[in-house]
Protein backbone atom coordinates (compact mmCIF):
# COMPACT_ATOMS: atom_id res chain seq x y z
CA UNK A 1 0.00 0.00 0.00
CA UNK A 2 1.37 3.52 -0.75
CA UNK A 3 1.06 5.34 2.08
CA UNK A 4 2.09 9.35 0.89
CA UNK A 5 0.21 11.96 2.60
CA UNK A 6 -2.37 12.92 0.12
CA UNK A 7 -1.68 16.57 -1.80
CA UNK A 8 -4.15 19.54 -1.72
CA UNK A 9 -4.06 22.37 -4.11
CA UNK A 10 -5.41 25.82 -2.65
CA UNK A 11 -6.92 28.06 -5.55
CA UNK A 12 -8.51 31.40 -4.40
CA UNK A 13 -7.91 34.88 -5.89
CA UNK A 14 -7.88 36.39 -2.22
CA UNK A 15 -4.56 35.91 -0.35
CA UNK A 16 -6.27 36.32 3.22
CA UNK A 17 -8.26 32.96 2.27
CA UNK A 18 -5.80 31.12 0.96
CA UNK A 19 -3.64 31.95 4.09
CA UNK A 20 -6.66 31.05 6.40
CA UNK A 21 -7.40 28.01 4.50
CA UNK A 22 -3.29 26.95 4.93
CA UNK A 23 -3.64 27.74 8.85
CA UNK A 24 -7.24 26.16 9.51
CA UNK A 25 -6.10 22.70 8.29
CA UNK A 26 -4.27 19.74 10.47
CA UNK A 27 -1.80 19.10 7.89
CA UNK A 28 0.01 16.22 9.86
CA UNK A 29 -3.15 14.86 11.58
CA UNK A 30 -5.19 14.45 8.00
CA UNK A 31 -1.97 13.34 6.60
CA UNK A 32 -1.95 16.28 4.15
CA UNK A 33 0.29 18.07 2.21
CA UNK A 34 -0.07 21.27 0.52
CA UNK A 35 1.87 21.53 -2.78
CA UNK A 36 1.04 24.90 -3.68
CA UNK A 37 -1.23 27.66 -4.37
CA UNK A 38 -2.85 29.18 -7.24
CA UNK A 39 -4.44 32.91 -7.92
CA UNK A 40 -7.02 31.87 -10.43
CA UNK A 41 -8.33 28.85 -12.48
CA UNK A 42 -5.77 29.29 -15.20
CA UNK A 43 -2.87 28.97 -13.20
CA UNK A 44 -4.72 25.94 -11.38
CA UNK A 45 -4.64 24.55 -14.29
CA UNK A 46 -0.98 24.57 -15.17
CA UNK A 47 -0.06 23.15 -11.66
CA UNK A 48 -3.32 20.25 -11.47
CA UNK A 49 -0.80 18.51 -14.69
CA UNK A 50 2.18 19.14 -13.39
CA UNK A 51 1.73 18.23 -9.35
CA UNK A 52 -1.35 15.92 -9.96
CA UNK A 53 -3.33 17.08 -6.30
CA UNK A 54 -5.46 14.57 -4.99
CA UNK A 55 -7.75 16.90 -3.42
CA UNK A 56 -8.34 20.35 -4.91
CA UNK A 57 -10.08 22.97 -2.43
CA UNK A 58 -10.89 26.11 -4.42
CA UNK A 59 -13.10 29.55 -4.29
CA UNK A 60 -16.14 29.56 -6.61
CA UNK A 61 -15.99 33.51 -7.60
CA UNK A 62 -12.84 34.02 -9.48
CA UNK A 63 -12.14 36.32 -12.70
CA UNK A 64 -11.51 34.68 -15.82
CA UNK A 65 -12.41 31.03 -14.67
CA UNK A 66 -14.79 30.37 -11.62
CA UNK A 67 -14.77 27.22 -9.82
CA UNK A 68 -16.92 25.29 -11.81
CA UNK A 69 -15.56 26.11 -14.88
CA UNK A 70 -12.26 25.12 -12.84
CA UNK A 71 -13.85 22.01 -11.66
CA UNK A 72 -15.00 21.05 -14.52
CA UNK A 73 -12.20 21.10 -16.21
CA UNK A 74 -10.54 18.79 -13.80
CA UNK A 75 -13.24 16.63 -13.65
CA UNK A 76 -12.99 15.75 -17.69
CA UNK A 77 -8.82 15.05 -17.37
CA UNK A 78 -8.41 13.59 -13.98
CA UNK A 79 -12.10 12.00 -12.88
CA UNK A 80 -9.84 10.73 -9.09
CA UNK A 81 -9.24 13.86 -7.80
CA UNK A 82 -11.61 15.08 -4.99
CA UNK A 83 -13.20 18.89 -5.32
CA UNK A 84 -13.88 21.10 -2.18
CA UNK A 85 -16.27 24.48 -3.23
CA UNK A 86 -15.31 27.22 -1.20
CA UNK A 87 -18.49 29.63 -1.52
CA UNK A 88 -20.66 32.35 0.10
CA UNK A 89 -24.39 31.72 1.56
CA UNK A 90 -25.92 33.84 -1.64
CA UNK A 91 -23.91 31.08 -4.12
CA UNK A 92 -24.81 28.02 -2.40
CA UNK A 93 -27.86 27.47 -4.96
CA UNK A 94 -25.62 28.06 -8.10
CA UNK A 95 -22.50 26.37 -6.66
CA UNK A 96 -24.82 23.19 -5.80
CA UNK A 97 -25.32 23.00 -9.68
CA UNK A 98 -21.46 21.29 -9.42
CA UNK A 99 -22.74 18.11 -8.07
CA UNK A 100 -23.20 16.87 -11.87
CA UNK A 101 -19.74 17.79 -12.34
CA UNK A 102 -18.60 15.77 -9.84
CA UNK A 103 -18.03 18.12 -6.89
CA UNK A 104 -17.27 16.17 -3.77
CA UNK A 105 -18.20 18.98 -1.30
CA UNK A 106 -19.18 22.49 -0.11
CA UNK A 107 -18.25 25.38 2.25
CA UNK A 108 -19.95 28.09 3.26
CA UNK A 109 -18.10 31.43 3.95
CA UNK A 110 -16.68 32.56 6.22
CA UNK A 111 -14.80 29.41 6.65
CA UNK A 112 -15.52 27.02 9.61
CA UNK A 113 -12.25 25.43 10.96
CA UNK A 114 -13.64 22.44 12.26
CA UNK A 115 -15.96 21.81 9.21
CA UNK A 116 -13.05 22.16 7.06
CA UNK A 117 -11.14 19.81 8.82
CA UNK A 118 -14.07 17.38 9.14
CA UNK A 119 -15.02 17.77 5.51
CA UNK A 120 -10.88 16.68 4.55
CA UNK A 121 -11.12 14.06 7.00
CA UNK A 122 -13.55 12.62 5.32
CA UNK A 123 -12.47 12.56 1.90
CA UNK A 124 -9.04 11.82 3.09
CA UNK A 125 -10.39 9.01 4.51
CA UNK A 126 -12.67 7.80 1.21
CA UNK A 127 -9.58 8.36 -0.80
CA UNK A 128 -6.97 5.80 1.42
CA UNK A 129 -10.24 3.30 1.87
CA UNK A 130 -10.41 3.26 -1.73
CA UNK A 131 -6.19 2.66 -1.98
CA UNK A 132 -6.74 0.31 0.76
CA UNK A 133 -8.89 -1.71 -1.63
CA UNK A 134 -6.86 -1.42 -4.74
CA UNK A 135 -3.78 -1.70 -2.60
CA UNK A 136 -4.30 -4.85 -0.42
CA UNK A 137 -6.15 -6.86 -2.82
CA UNK A 138 -9.72 -6.85 -0.91
CA UNK A 139 -11.13 -10.25 -1.86
CA UNK A 140 -14.12 -9.50 -2.89
CA UNK A 141 -16.90 -12.16 -4.95
CA UNK A 142 -18.95 -9.16 -6.77
CA UNK A 143 -16.86 -10.27 -9.82
CA UNK A 144 -17.56 -14.01 -9.27
CA UNK A 145 -21.69 -13.46 -8.09
CA UNK A 146 -22.54 -12.53 -12.04
CA UNK A 147 -22.36 -15.55 -14.34
CA UNK A 148 -23.14 -12.61 -17.08
CA UNK A 149 -19.16 -11.28 -16.46
CA UNK A 150 -17.77 -14.76 -17.35
CA UNK A 151 -19.62 -15.01 -20.18
CA UNK A 152 -18.64 -11.43 -21.48
CA UNK A 153 -15.08 -12.51 -20.98
CA UNK A 154 -15.24 -15.15 -22.77
CA UNK A 155 -17.07 -13.62 -25.92
CA UNK A 156 -15.33 -10.22 -25.77
CA UNK A 157 -11.57 -12.72 -25.58
CA UNK A 158 -12.98 -14.26 -29.09
CA UNK A 159 -13.74 -11.07 -30.98
CA UNK A 160 -9.83 -10.25 -29.99
CA UNK A 161 -8.27 -13.54 -30.45
CA UNK A 162 -5.22 -12.99 -32.87
CA UNK A 163 -6.19 -16.61 -34.13
CA UNK A 164 -9.41 -16.50 -35.11
CA UNK A 165 -9.67 -13.01 -37.72
CA UNK A 166 -13.04 -11.93 -38.73
CA UNK A 167 -14.73 -14.10 -35.88
CA UNK A 168 -18.43 -13.43 -36.43
CA UNK A 169 -21.26 -14.68 -33.53
CA UNK A 170 -24.72 -14.90 -34.88
CA UNK A 171 -27.16 -12.35 -34.30
CA UNK A 172 -28.48 -11.72 -30.80
CA UNK A 173 -25.50 -13.38 -29.23
CA UNK A 174 -24.24 -9.90 -28.18
CA UNK A 175 -27.34 -9.21 -26.59
CA UNK A 176 -27.57 -12.40 -24.51
CA UNK A 177 -24.23 -11.45 -23.35
CA UNK A 178 -25.42 -7.74 -22.63
CA UNK A 179 -23.04 -6.14 -24.78
CA UNK A 180 -23.80 -3.16 -26.83
CA UNK A 181 -21.85 -1.74 -29.69
CA UNK A 182 -22.45 0.92 -31.81
CA UNK A 183 -23.25 -0.32 -35.47
CA UNK A 184 -23.57 4.07 -37.03
CA UNK A 185 -20.56 4.51 -35.43
CA UNK A 186 -18.44 1.36 -36.13
CA UNK A 187 -15.30 1.81 -35.27
CA UNK A 188 -12.58 0.39 -32.48
CA UNK A 189 -9.82 0.54 -30.57
CA UNK A 190 -7.73 -1.38 -28.61
CA UNK A 191 -5.03 -0.20 -25.58
CA UNK A 192 -3.36 -3.12 -23.24
CA UNK A 193 -2.16 -1.97 -19.92
CA UNK A 194 -0.02 -5.03 -18.05
CA UNK A 195 0.59 -4.18 -14.68
CA UNK A 196 3.95 -6.14 -12.85
CA UNK A 197 3.32 -8.36 -10.37
CA UNK A 198 6.44 -10.60 -8.05
CA UNK A 199 5.22 -13.91 -8.65
CA UNK A 200 6.01 -14.80 -5.08
CA UNK A 201 4.06 -12.09 -3.90
CA UNK A 202 0.52 -13.24 -5.07
CA UNK A 203 -1.34 -16.13 -5.38
CA UNK A 204 -3.22 -16.89 -8.62
CA UNK A 205 -6.01 -16.37 -6.62
CA UNK A 206 -4.75 -12.51 -5.73
CA UNK A 207 -3.76 -11.73 -9.14
CA UNK A 208 -7.06 -12.23 -10.60
CA UNK A 209 -8.69 -10.50 -8.34
CA UNK A 210 -5.96 -7.75 -8.12
CA UNK A 211 -6.61 -7.19 -11.81
CA UNK A 212 -10.28 -7.61 -11.72
CA UNK A 213 -10.34 -3.92 -9.29
CA UNK A 214 -8.39 -2.58 -12.06
CA UNK A 215 -10.49 -3.11 -14.61
CA UNK A 216 -13.75 -1.55 -12.05
CA UNK A 217 -11.54 1.39 -11.06
CA UNK A 218 -10.82 2.29 -14.85
CA UNK A 219 -14.30 1.14 -15.11
CA UNK A 220 -16.07 3.32 -12.31
CA UNK A 221 -13.47 6.13 -13.01
CA UNK A 222 -12.94 6.66 -16.21
CA UNK A 223 -15.76 5.00 -18.57
CA UNK A 224 -18.82 4.93 -16.20
CA UNK A 225 -20.80 5.09 -19.41
CA UNK A 226 -20.60 4.84 -23.14
CA UNK A 227 -19.52 1.85 -25.22
CA UNK A 228 -16.42 0.88 -23.43
CA UNK A 229 -15.50 -2.59 -21.96
CA UNK A 230 -12.62 -3.47 -19.63
CA UNK A 231 -11.61 -7.22 -19.51
CA UNK A 232 -8.50 -8.93 -19.09
CA UNK A 233 -6.72 -11.27 -21.68
CA UNK A 234 -5.38 -15.01 -21.69
CA UNK A 235 -1.94 -12.69 -21.44
CA UNK A 236 -3.17 -11.32 -17.91
CA UNK A 237 -3.23 -7.78 -19.73
CA UNK A 238 -6.36 -5.63 -19.17
CA UNK A 239 -7.78 -4.85 -22.12
CA UNK A 240 -9.79 -1.76 -23.13
CA UNK A 241 -11.98 -2.09 -26.06
CA UNK A 242 -13.52 1.16 -27.21
CA UNK A 243 -16.43 1.72 -29.38
CA UNK A 244 -18.00 5.28 -28.48
CA UNK A 245 -17.08 8.54 -30.03
CA UNK A 246 -17.38 10.79 -26.57
CA UNK A 247 -14.51 8.23 -24.90
CA UNK A 248 -10.87 9.06 -25.87
CA UNK A 249 -9.66 6.09 -24.92
CA UNK A 250 -5.41 7.56 -25.19
CA UNK A 251 -6.73 9.60 -22.83
CA UNK A 252 -8.47 6.75 -20.72
CA UNK A 253 -5.49 4.29 -21.15
CA UNK A 254 -2.59 6.97 -19.70
CA UNK A 255 -4.43 7.85 -16.97
CA UNK A 256 -5.10 4.46 -15.67
CA UNK A 257 -1.61 3.23 -16.02
CA UNK A 258 -0.70 6.33 -14.05
CA UNK A 259 -2.67 5.76 -11.63
CA UNK A 260 -1.69 1.68 -11.18
CA UNK A 261 1.71 2.42 -11.29
CA UNK A 262 1.67 5.09 -8.41
CA UNK A 263 -1.13 2.93 -6.11
CA UNK A 264 0.78 -0.38 -6.74
CA UNK A 265 4.50 0.95 -6.32
CA UNK A 266 5.13 -0.77 -9.73
CA UNK A 267 6.16 -1.30 -13.29
CA UNK A 268 3.05 -0.13 -15.40
CA UNK A 269 2.99 -0.87 -19.28
CA UNK A 270 0.77 0.06 -21.78
CA UNK A 271 0.40 -0.07 -25.59
CA UNK A 272 -2.34 1.64 -27.60
CA UNK A 273 -3.23 0.44 -31.24
CA UNK A 274 -4.96 2.26 -33.65
CA UNK A 275 -8.60 2.70 -34.49
CA UNK A 276 -10.23 0.03 -36.73
CA UNK A 277 -13.85 0.21 -38.64
CA UNK A 278 -16.04 -2.58 -38.30
CA UNK A 279 -16.00 -4.45 -34.73
CA UNK A 280 -15.10 -7.68 -36.82
CA UNK A 281 -11.48 -5.86 -37.23
CA UNK A 282 -11.14 -5.73 -33.78
CA UNK A 283 -8.62 -7.97 -33.29
CA UNK A 284 -6.41 -6.30 -35.59
CA UNK A 285 -6.05 -3.30 -33.05
CA UNK A 286 -5.37 -6.01 -30.18
CA UNK A 287 -2.51 -6.85 -32.46
CA UNK A 288 -1.07 -3.51 -32.85
CA UNK A 289 -1.77 -3.04 -28.73
CA UNK A 290 0.13 -6.38 -28.35
CA UNK A 291 3.01 -5.19 -30.78
CA UNK A 292 2.90 -1.78 -28.62
CA UNK A 293 2.83 -3.40 -25.99
CA UNK A 294 5.66 -5.99 -26.03
CA UNK A 295 7.64 -2.49 -27.51
CA UNK A 296 7.51 -1.08 -24.10
CA UNK A 297 9.54 -4.09 -22.99
CA UNK A 298 12.22 -3.40 -25.17
CA UNK A 299 12.84 0.18 -25.42
CA UNK A 300 11.94 0.63 -21.59
CA UNK A 301 9.18 3.47 -22.51
CA UNK A 302 6.10 2.60 -20.37
CA UNK A 303 3.53 3.74 -23.15
CA UNK A 304 3.96 2.70 -27.00
CA UNK A 305 1.74 3.99 -29.52
CA UNK A 306 0.82 1.99 -32.67
CA UNK A 307 1.30 5.05 -34.50
CA UNK A 308 4.79 4.60 -34.72
CA UNK A 309 4.83 0.69 -34.81
CA UNK A 310 4.78 -0.57 -38.56
CA UNK A 311 1.54 -2.99 -38.84
CA UNK A 312 1.00 -3.41 -42.36
CA UNK A 313 3.95 -6.02 -42.72
CA UNK A 314 4.77 -8.69 -40.26
CA UNK A 315 6.98 -10.97 -41.42
CA UNK A 316 6.52 -14.77 -42.26
CA UNK A 317 10.39 -15.74 -43.01
CA UNK A 318 11.02 -16.57 -39.18
CA UNK A 319 9.78 -19.13 -36.96
CA UNK A 320 8.00 -17.73 -33.78
CA UNK A 321 10.41 -17.59 -31.15
CA UNK A 322 11.04 -14.55 -28.22
CA UNK A 323 14.69 -13.61 -30.11
CA UNK A 324 13.37 -13.04 -33.08
CA UNK A 325 10.42 -10.69 -32.01
CA UNK A 326 12.85 -9.28 -30.12
CA UNK A 327 15.07 -8.72 -32.62
CA UNK A 328 12.19 -7.38 -35.04
CA UNK A 329 10.69 -5.18 -32.82
CA UNK A 330 13.99 -3.34 -31.50
CA UNK A 331 14.65 -2.65 -35.49
CA UNK A 332 11.40 -1.28 -35.79
CA UNK A 333 12.06 1.34 -32.61
CA UNK A 334 15.43 2.32 -34.43
CA UNK A 335 17.13 1.07 -30.84
CA UNK A 336 20.31 -0.11 -32.48
CA UNK A 337 21.89 -1.42 -29.53
CA UNK A 338 19.19 -3.72 -28.49
CA UNK A 339 18.77 -4.84 -32.39
CA UNK A 340 22.16 -5.71 -32.55
CA UNK A 341 22.00 -7.98 -29.37
CA UNK A 342 19.02 -9.79 -30.87
CA UNK A 343 20.64 -10.25 -34.14
CA UNK A 344 23.43 -12.04 -32.89
CA UNK A 345 21.73 -14.14 -30.18
CA UNK A 346 19.19 -15.13 -32.98
CA UNK A 347 22.32 -16.20 -34.69
CA UNK A 348 24.18 -17.58 -32.12
CA UNK A 349 21.58 -20.13 -30.96
CA UNK A 350 20.92 -21.28 -34.36
CA UNK A 351 24.40 -21.64 -34.67
CA UNK A 352 24.24 -23.75 -31.32
CA UNK A 353 21.87 -26.51 -31.67
CA UNK A 354 22.93 -26.87 -35.31
CA UNK A 355 26.62 -27.29 -35.15
CA UNK A 356 27.43 -28.29 -38.31
CA UNK A 357 24.70 -26.34 -40.20
CA UNK A 358 26.46 -23.64 -41.47
CA UNK A 359 24.18 -23.33 -44.94
CA UNK A 360 21.56 -22.82 -42.42
CA UNK A 361 22.59 -20.12 -40.61
CA UNK A 362 23.48 -18.26 -43.90
CA UNK A 363 19.74 -18.86 -44.52
CA UNK A 364 18.61 -17.06 -40.92
CA UNK A 365 20.94 -14.29 -42.19
CA UNK A 366 19.43 -14.08 -45.23
CA UNK A 367 15.94 -14.20 -43.68
CA UNK A 368 17.05 -11.16 -41.43
CA UNK A 369 17.79 -9.01 -44.49
CA UNK A 370 14.67 -9.74 -46.10
CA UNK A 371 13.24 -8.76 -43.07
CA UNK A 372 14.64 -5.30 -43.02
CA UNK A 373 14.39 -4.89 -46.66
CA UNK A 374 10.44 -5.13 -46.58
CA UNK A 375 10.37 -3.04 -43.40
CA UNK A 376 12.10 -0.25 -44.81
CA UNK A 377 9.60 -0.51 -48.26
CA UNK A 378 6.25 -0.80 -45.79
CA UNK A 379 7.92 2.73 -43.72
CA UNK A 380 8.74 4.22 -47.52
CA UNK A 381 12.31 4.60 -45.99
CA UNK A 382 14.74 5.50 -49.07
CA UNK A 383 17.88 2.99 -48.53
CA UNK A 384 19.82 2.26 -51.63
CA UNK A 385 22.23 5.07 -51.27
CA UNK A 386 23.03 3.97 -47.84
CA UNK A 387 22.57 0.12 -47.30
CA UNK A 388 22.92 -2.64 -50.28
CA UNK A 389 20.06 -5.33 -50.23
CA UNK A 390 20.69 -6.07 -53.63
CA UNK A 391 19.97 -9.63 -54.90
CA UNK A 392 23.82 -9.72 -55.19
CA UNK A 393 24.84 -9.01 -52.08
CA UNK A 394 22.19 -11.26 -50.66
CA UNK A 395 23.42 -14.24 -52.31
CA UNK A 396 26.81 -13.03 -51.45
CA UNK A 397 26.50 -14.37 -47.99
CA UNK A 398 26.37 -17.94 -48.95
CA UNK A 399 30.32 -17.42 -50.07
CA UNK A 400 31.29 -17.14 -46.58
CA UNK A 401 33.02 -19.76 -44.64
CA UNK A 402 32.63 -18.38 -41.50
CA UNK A 403 30.36 -17.81 -39.03
CA UNK A 404 32.05 -14.37 -38.22
CA UNK A 405 31.70 -13.07 -41.26
CA UNK A 406 28.31 -13.80 -41.50
CA UNK A 407 27.64 -12.16 -38.08
CA UNK A 408 29.69 -9.20 -39.03
CA UNK A 409 27.27 -8.70 -42.32
CA UNK A 410 24.14 -8.82 -40.66
CA UNK A 411 24.95 -6.97 -37.79
CA UNK A 412 26.10 -3.68 -40.40
CA UNK A 413 23.13 -4.24 -42.00
CA UNK A 414 20.91 -4.31 -38.54
CA UNK A 415 22.71 -1.16 -37.93
CA UNK A 416 22.48 0.84 -40.58
CA UNK A 417 18.76 0.03 -40.56
CA UNK A 418 18.36 1.50 -37.06
CA UNK A 419 19.99 4.64 -38.11
CA UNK A 420 17.63 5.19 -41.33
CA UNK A 421 14.74 4.49 -39.05
CA UNK A 422 15.97 6.56 -35.98
CA UNK A 423 16.37 9.01 -38.94
CA UNK A 424 12.85 8.86 -40.65
CA UNK A 425 10.91 8.73 -37.00
CA UNK A 426 13.38 11.85 -35.95
CA UNK A 427 12.51 13.68 -39.01
CA UNK A 428 8.78 12.91 -39.13
CA UNK A 429 8.59 14.35 -35.30
CA UNK A 430 10.72 17.34 -36.20
CA UNK A 431 8.47 18.59 -39.01
CA UNK A 432 5.34 17.48 -37.16
CA UNK A 433 6.82 19.70 -34.21
CA UNK A 434 7.99 22.57 -36.26
CA UNK A 435 4.18 22.59 -37.39
CA UNK A 436 2.79 22.75 -33.81
CA UNK A 437 5.03 25.67 -33.17
CA UNK A 438 3.75 27.79 -36.11
CA UNK A 439 0.55 26.65 -34.63
CA UNK A 440 1.22 28.70 -31.41
CA UNK A 441 3.24 31.15 -33.05
CA UNK A 442 0.15 32.46 -35.17
CA UNK A 443 -2.22 31.84 -32.28
CA UNK A 444 -0.97 32.69 -28.75
CA UNK A 445 -3.29 35.25 -28.44
CA UNK A 446 -6.56 33.05 -28.86
CA UNK A 447 -7.44 32.84 -24.97
CA UNK A 448 -8.53 29.20 -25.69
CA UNK A 449 -5.05 27.88 -26.73
CA UNK A 450 -3.63 24.89 -24.78
CA UNK A 451 -2.08 21.59 -25.21
CA UNK A 452 -5.56 19.76 -26.08
CA UNK A 453 -7.73 22.24 -28.38
CA UNK A 454 -3.55 21.99 -30.36
CA UNK A 455 -3.80 18.10 -30.31
CA UNK A 456 -7.31 17.64 -31.26
CA UNK A 457 -6.13 20.09 -34.19
CA UNK A 458 -3.25 18.00 -35.79
CA UNK A 459 -5.29 14.49 -34.40
CA UNK A 460 -2.61 13.92 -31.94
CA UNK A 461 -2.85 12.12 -28.06
CA UNK A 462 -2.19 15.15 -26.03
CA UNK A 463 0.20 12.82 -24.02
CA UNK A 464 2.02 12.28 -26.87
CA UNK A 465 2.02 15.79 -28.16
CA UNK A 466 3.44 16.71 -24.90
CA UNK A 467 6.48 14.41 -25.14
CA UNK A 468 7.69 15.03 -28.68
CA UNK A 469 7.38 18.88 -28.18
CA UNK A 470 9.43 18.36 -24.98
CA UNK A 471 11.92 16.20 -27.09
CA UNK A 472 11.89 18.39 -30.06
CA UNK A 473 12.52 22.04 -28.46
CA UNK A 474 13.49 21.14 -25.02
CA UNK A 475 10.51 22.88 -22.98
CA UNK A 476 7.04 21.55 -22.30
CA UNK A 477 4.65 23.12 -24.16
CA UNK A 478 3.37 25.12 -21.77
CA UNK A 479 6.49 26.56 -21.22
CA UNK A 480 6.80 27.59 -24.73
CA UNK A 481 3.77 29.28 -24.81
CA UNK A 482 4.11 31.12 -22.33
CA UNK A 483 7.34 32.15 -23.52
CA UNK A 484 5.81 33.29 -26.94
CA UNK A 485 3.36 35.17 -25.00
CA UNK A 486 6.18 37.19 -23.03
CA UNK A 487 8.21 37.60 -26.25
CA UNK A 488 5.02 39.11 -27.98
CA UNK A 489 4.23 41.35 -24.66
CA UNK A 490 8.27 42.47 -24.33
CA UNK A 491 7.94 43.49 -28.17
CA UNK A 492 4.60 45.36 -27.35
CA UNK A 493 5.99 47.15 -25.06
CA UNK A 494 8.86 48.42 -26.98
CA UNK A 495 6.21 50.36 -29.70
CA UNK A 496 3.94 51.43 -26.85
CA UNK A 497 3.98 51.75 -22.59
CA UNK A 498 1.16 49.03 -22.10
CA UNK A 499 -0.48 48.61 -18.85
CA UNK A 500 -0.33 45.24 -17.63
CA UNK A 501 -3.89 43.83 -18.77
CA UNK A 502 -3.54 45.29 -21.89
CA UNK A 503 -0.63 43.21 -22.51
CA UNK A 504 -2.59 40.34 -21.06
CA UNK A 505 -5.35 40.87 -23.57
CA UNK A 506 -2.80 41.21 -26.71
CA UNK A 507 -1.36 38.09 -25.40
CA UNK A 508 -3.91 35.68 -24.71
CA UNK A 509 -3.72 35.74 -20.68
CA UNK A 510 -7.38 36.66 -19.22
CA UNK A 511 -5.86 37.31 -16.16
CA UNK A 512 -3.39 40.48 -15.63
CA UNK A 513 -2.53 38.75 -12.46
CA UNK A 514 -1.36 35.49 -13.60
CA UNK A 515 0.46 37.13 -16.61
CA UNK A 516 2.31 39.49 -14.02
CA UNK A 517 3.75 35.90 -12.28
CA UNK A 518 4.17 34.31 -16.12
CA UNK A 519 6.25 38.02 -16.90
CA UNK A 520 8.78 37.65 -13.85
CA UNK A 521 9.48 34.01 -14.76
CA UNK A 522 10.49 34.37 -18.29
CA UNK A 523 12.54 38.01 -17.71
CA UNK A 524 13.52 38.01 -14.53
CA UNK A 525 11.89 40.63 -13.04
CA UNK A 526 8.94 42.15 -12.06
CA UNK A 527 6.88 43.87 -14.66
CA UNK A 528 6.71 47.43 -12.87
CA UNK A 529 10.60 47.07 -12.69
CA UNK A 530 10.61 45.91 -15.95
CA UNK A 531 8.83 48.66 -17.11
CA UNK A 532 11.08 51.39 -14.84
CA UNK A 533 14.15 50.18 -16.56
CA UNK A 534 12.96 50.27 -20.13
Amino acid sequence: MNNRALKVLIVDDESNTRSLVRMSIDWEGLGLQAIGDATSGLEALDMIDSELPDIIITDIQMPYMDGLSLSKAVKEMHPDMAIVILTAHDEFSYAQSAVSIGVSDFILKPIDKALLNETLSRLADRINSHRLRLGELELSHQYFKNNIGVFQNKVLNDLISPNRPGFTFEPGEFDMVELDFDSEYNTCQIALINIAMEKNRYSNLERQVLLQNCCSHIKNNYCPSGRAYVFTDVNGNIVLLGNDRNISLNDISEYAAAYFKEQLSTVVYCGIGRTVTGIENVHISYNQALNALNTCYITGEEITYAEVQVTGYESKIFNNSSSIENMKLAIKSGMTDRAVHYTKELLFNYAKENINDLDGVKITAINISTYIKELLNEMKISYMADLSLSGEMVLGIFKYDKYSDIENTVTAMVQKACELINEALSSKNNSMVSEIKNYIDENFSNYDLNLKLVADKFYLNSSYLSRIFKKGTGVSFSEYLIKIRMEKAISLLKIQDYKAYQLAQFVGIPDPNYFVKCFKKIVGIPFAEYKLRK
